[in-house]
């Protein structure tokens, strides 16, 4: 009976783990995939090449507007007041505006060949000829020029008051380590400024050098504020003496300051905007023989010199007879004379000294007036002589002081002509640019 009892109990625990079934196995876990480190990439068919590349993009920084002229020039045409003086002529003639970008002749270029501007008025002759190579202009005409000098405080406390290398005087500056503003600006004044530093051999830095990157007009103002030296065009020094400027110039005369100037119409295929036949128009008109005869008048008025000297093709081939004839002697003569600047500059010199509007004395080189008048052969009823130069000014003498006159001669000028220097007389008589020397 216990034997029956026992199977029955494990017949029954069989019947229980059957109904129950086995145990469910433990599910395998979903592996999570790994985190991908690039996005596969998506097939898409390639962009066909143009045949042409795709037009460029309208500048807008500076719009060209029609009816307008859009002019990128250096500061000294505008701080000098020429533009003020000449554009009316222009706007009035064409019916247009023009509109005045003034810069450093670095900057202004650069915007020309980024196709901001239409014409460029410059003065850095390398840079220019750069520009053309370069294919950023399609014309380039001379204009004009004037020269650069050295100023600084009347003090000055380098020395280099009188003298007449530039590089010298630079070198003089840099050992005494005085204060000279620079323009810093990659303008034609920067320009000819870093040359006369490369031929001086120094390469200018420390405390004494300040680079300003400014215009002329106020490098002009931080050196007279500071007492320091820089160096400047004449015509925006002047403009500036006569607004109470107390620099004074104090070297001037060395070759290496001769400052040309020019005119480049910009490529009209830098941008559509730019009105190529009107750059034209305005290069035609600015070196035109009667424009350029203003251009020899302006600031003589004023400071008994014109700013710029003319200087473009058409007024160098209208003047082409009177300067082969640098200098002559017309009137009551035996013999009226007339002689090429490389014949006057042929003859026996002098110096001779006479005190500038400073006060300072100045040593010029030239030949001398008496002499000049010994060749011509003054008529015995004579009794004057009149200088004449080439802006109209004239002056006059009795005939015996300038025969008796040792040391007064015709200086000759880095620009090229001539200029009386006659010491002891008044100031009326040292005439700029003498062309005749009339007796009657």
């Amino acid at each position: 009976m216990e034997r029956m009892r026992g199977l029955l109990i494990l017949f029954a625990v069989l019947a229980m783990l059957v109904g129950c079934g086995a145990p469910a196995p433990t599910p395998t876990p979903t592996p999570v995939p790994p985190k991908p480190t690039s996005v596969p990439p998506t097939a898409v068919p390639p962009t066909a090449v143009p045949t042409t590349p795709p037009a460029a993009a309208e500048p807008t920084a500076i719009p060209m507007e029609a009816g307008r002229l859009l002019l990128a020039t250096t500061t000294s045409t505008r701080d000098s007041g020429l533009l003020d003086f000449i554009l009316p002529d222009f706007e009035g003639q064409y019916n247009v505006k023009v509109d005045v970008v003034a810069v450093g002749s670095g900057q202004a270029m650069k915007i020309g060949q980024d196709g901001n501007a239409e014409v460029l008025l410059v003065h850095s002759p390398a840079a220019e000829q750069q520009f053309m190579a370069d294919g950023h202009g399609v014309r380039r005409e001379d204009v004009m020029y004037n020269d650069f000098v050295i100023v600084g405080p009347a003090a000055d406390p380098a020395g280099i008051k009188g003298m007449k290398n530039a590089a010298k005087a630079f070198s003089t500056m840099a050992e005494n380590e005085a204060s000279f503003v620079s323009r810093g600006d990659e303008s034609g004044t920067h320009a000819k400024e870093k040359s006369i530093w490369n031929s001086a051999d120094i390469a200018p830095s420390g405390a004494w050098y300040i680079s300003a990157g400014q215009g002329m007009g106020a490098v002009l103002t931080m050196a007279n504020e500071t007492l320091a030296y820089t160096l400047s065009d004449r015509a925006t020094y002047l403009a500036r003496k006569a607004e109470g400027l107390q620099l004074d110039i104090l070297v001037e005369g060395d070759d290496v300051l001769f400052n040309p100037y020019g005119v480049i119409a910009v490529n009209p295929a830098k941008n559509p905007q730019i009105k190529g036949d009107l750059a034209q128009q305005f290069i035609d008109w600015l070196i035109s023989v009667d424009e350029q005869e203003k251009i020899g008048t302006f600031g003589a008025d004023r400071w008994g010199q014109p700013l710029f000297f003319p200087d473009s093709e058409p007024y160098r081939a209208a003047h082409a007879a009177t300067s082969a004839a640098a200098l002559k002697i017309t009137g009551q003569v035996d013999q009226e004379m007339a002689w090429t600047e490389d014949e006057v500059k042929a003859m026996p010199t002098m110096e001779a000294e006479r005190a500038n509007k400073e006060g300072t004395m100045e040593t010029y080189t030239g030949v001398s007036l008496a002499m000049l008048l010994e060749l011509a052969g003054p008529k015995a009823d004579a009794t004057t002589v009149v200088l004449v130069a080439d802006d109209g000014y004239t002056a006059d003498m009795p005939l015996a002081d300038a025969l008796a006159c040792e040391n007064c001669i015709l200086s000759f000028r880095t620009q090229g002509g001539f200029s009386a220097v006659l010491p002891d007389f008044s100031s009326k008589l040292q005439v700029k640019g003498v062309i005749e020397i009339q007796v009657n």
